[in-house]
């Protein structure tokens, strides 16, 4: 489905990240990397930060983490494409785990287990420890799949997949709705340990409303 030699883009959704997208940055290694792409909707300097590191700049008002995402997929031209956000929580070093299966021929795609790396349960608070067990254990038992944490943000899967399911929620629920149809698709989807840290800056996880729109998207996507 790949090339031999498979490029990669990083995508970075962001809305006001100037406190950390510079320390994002500066961490990917530029040797598994060959474009960085920002997906910007601030009012900050985060644009401006992202520009003097080399990122390439992609200026999306529309708000929706799930839309960032989505037009970060359309512009990127790797063939695999790679998910981090840019609050500094995950350590773009992890990038080489989630590619490797990948470049390999071996997984479509890969996402991060922040429960299984060491020191992790510290960084996460423990309501949304509790809610992302809550969500992978629904997910895990209605789509009879092994991935035990559904809701981590950073994963990598091959491009040419991701274009085929457009997803219909633009919001947080986007990455479960893709998930849930790649998985129903029958595409080969796995997990790695990563590192989690306590993000930097101000969330824009609201827990009660998504985690309902999380669940919603799942049964819809079950039924559907």
């Amino acid at each position: 489905m790949i090339s031999n030699d498979p490029t990669v883009s990083v995508v970075i959704p962001t809305l006001n990240e100037e406190e950390s997208i510079g320390k994002v940055l500066s961490a990917i290694p530029d040797e598994l990397v060959d474009e960085v792409l920002v997906v910007d909707g601030s009012s900050d300097m985060t644009a401006r930060i992202a520009k003097r590191f080399g990122a390439r700049v992609i200026r999306e008002p529309r708000r929706g983490y799930g839309r960032a995402l989505q037009t970060g997929i359309e512009n990127a031209t790797g063939d695999i494409v790679v998910y981090i956000d840019g609050d500094l929580t995950y350590d773009p070093s992890d990038i080489i785990k989630l590619i490797g299966p990948v470049q390999d021929g071996n997984l479509d795609g890969v996402l991060g287990n922040r429960f299984l790396g060491d020191g992790n349960r510290r960084s996460m608070p423990f309501p949304n420890r509790l809610g992302n067990r809550v969500l992978s254990t629904v997910f895990r038992l209605i789509f009879r799949t092994e991935i035990n944490d559904t809701q981590c943000g950073m994963r990598a899967f091959v491009r040419q997949v991701l274009l085929k399911h457009r997803c219909s929620n633009l919001g947080m629920a986007y990455v479960t709705e893709q998930l849930a149809k790649l998985v129903k698709s029958g595409y080969r989807v796995g997990e790695v340990p990563i590192s989690y840290r306590p993000r930097v800056g101000q969330s824009k996880l609201h827990p009660f409303r998504d985690g309902f729109t999380i669940l919603w998207t799942m049964f819809r996507e079950r039924l559907s």
